[in-house]
């Protein structure tokens, strides 16, 4: 379930924020559940623009880590395994669908899913952890006592102005089916990077800290630009624009 609000995070590290969906104070640390509110809708989608010229996009790497991953509470960092949106001191992810028998199968469909997604750009990713750069990584399994998230969807901490590019992301094994666990990643990673809630159930944020019931049965978009939720103040950046431009945002982190 993509989340309603949330609840304050503690005056964590800087001015980050975590989310899918949760709250937090004034540059505080914001956690956010990264499912969905639960429903499944239909609604107007705002039309990416077309594809960069860039080749290929490495400046950061996204990394899907479906095998199990111990976490330490601190300042996001991928490349050290810290979360700053956990609520306990350290925590472990199990296996993504430990022992279930088409496993192989739902990880490669996943996988395949999120680079299509991501192909406009087109941002590596792979299933490895990355010998050297900066990465993104998404982790996979288990439920959220596990690795101390307040929700039970998936996580990611709000980064406003994209300060810390090593974000560290959270997905229940609860998620299903494959297409909302596809759009989810897709919003944790926006999230990790600024881009914060819209009202478009086939928007890539809808969900992130606000009350949007995303239609998971389809590939959700990435506005160009799109309007923001401004009615959670909790989980807006200072400043920040009405409007989102969520393609060149993910272009700008990815492939500049």
């Amino acid at each position: 379930m993509r989340l309603a609000l949330v609840a304050l995070a503690a005056a964590l590290f800087g001015a980050a924020c975590s989310a899918r969906i949760s709250g937090g104070g004034g540059g505080g640390q914001l956690d956010v559940d990264a499912g969905t509110t639960g429903g499944t809708t239909s609604g107007p989608t705002t039309d990416a623009m077309p594809p960069p010229t860039t080749p290929s996009c490495t400046s950061r790497t996204l990394y899907l880590n479906f095998e199990g991953q111990t976490l330490t509470q601190g300042p996001s960092d991928a490349t050290t395994n810290h979360a700053g949106w956990m609520t306990i001191a350290s925590g472990t992810a199990p296996p993504y669908l430990s022992g279930v028998a088409n496993r192989a199968a739902t990880i490669q469909a996943i996988t395949d899913g999120v680079r299509m997604q991501l192909s406009q750009f087109p941002i590596t990713v792979v299933t490895t952890r990355p010998a050297s750069g900066n990465y993104v990584m998404i982790v996979f399994g288990g439920q959220r006592t596990a690795v101390g998230s307040n929700y039970g969807s998936g996580v990611n901490q709000l980064d406003c102005g994209d300060v810390r590019p090593n974000d560290v992301a959270w997905i229940s094994d609860s998620v299903t089916p494959n297409q909302h666990v596809i759009n989810t990643a897709i919003g944790a990673i926006g999230f990790g990077l600024g881009l914060t809630a819209t009202n478009d159930p086939l928007d890539c944020m809808c969900g992130w800290a606000n009350g949007c019931m995303s239609n998971n049965t389809v590939a959700c978009k990435l506005g160009s630009p799109i309007a923001r939720d401004t009615s959670t103040a909790t989980q807006t950046c200072p400043a920040a624009a009405a409007l989102q431009d969520e393609v060149a945002t993910l272009h700008n982190a990815f492939c500049m």
